[in-house]
């Protein structure tokens, strides 16, 4: 099944095509443009619109930072989470090893690029590629 992930930039199925443009986008080193060039946009929070916020963006790549309360985990937290699925399910190796390198090459930790929502997202479907799991089950975890 081919889950879809809205982020800042567009939207991007889990294949490799999207995680080689969150790594295009993870090579920047964001320089915010200041606080009189804010833009104002919609403000969401778990996923719902809240209004309209001034953001900040990268000079460089155009990506505007995430300002809600839901600021990203770090890939550990993620990966703990793994290893507690992997002791209650039987999961190879291999799967969890996939599973790993997928995420590092997310680049999850990137406030401009993704927030905790759409980390969530991304964890679930990627844990439903490489494990037959539904994502209620992973959401459980989570």
């Amino acid at each position: 099944m081919v889950r879809m992930i809205v982020l800042p930039i567009g939207i991007y199925t889990t294949s490799d095509r999207f995680l080689y443009l969150v790594e295009l986008v993870a090579e920047c080193e964001h320089i915010n443009c200041g606080s009189i060039e804010k833009v104002w946009l919609p403000h969401t929070y778990q996923g719902r619109e809240c209004g309209l916020k001034p953001h900040t963006y990268c000079t460089k790549c155009g990506l505007v930072k995430n300002l809600s309360s839901e600021k990203p985990r770090s890939i550990g937290y993620y990966m703990n989470i793994l290893a507690e699925i992997k002791q209650e399910f039987k999961i190879t190796k291999v799967q969890t090893r996939l599973i790993s390198k997928e995420l590092e090459n997310a680049d999850l930790e990137d406030d401009y690029a993704i927030d905790k929502h759409q980390q969530e997202e991304l964890f679930v479907a990627t844990v439903e590629k490489y494990i037959n799991l539904p994502d209620w089950v992973v959401r459980k975890f989570l």
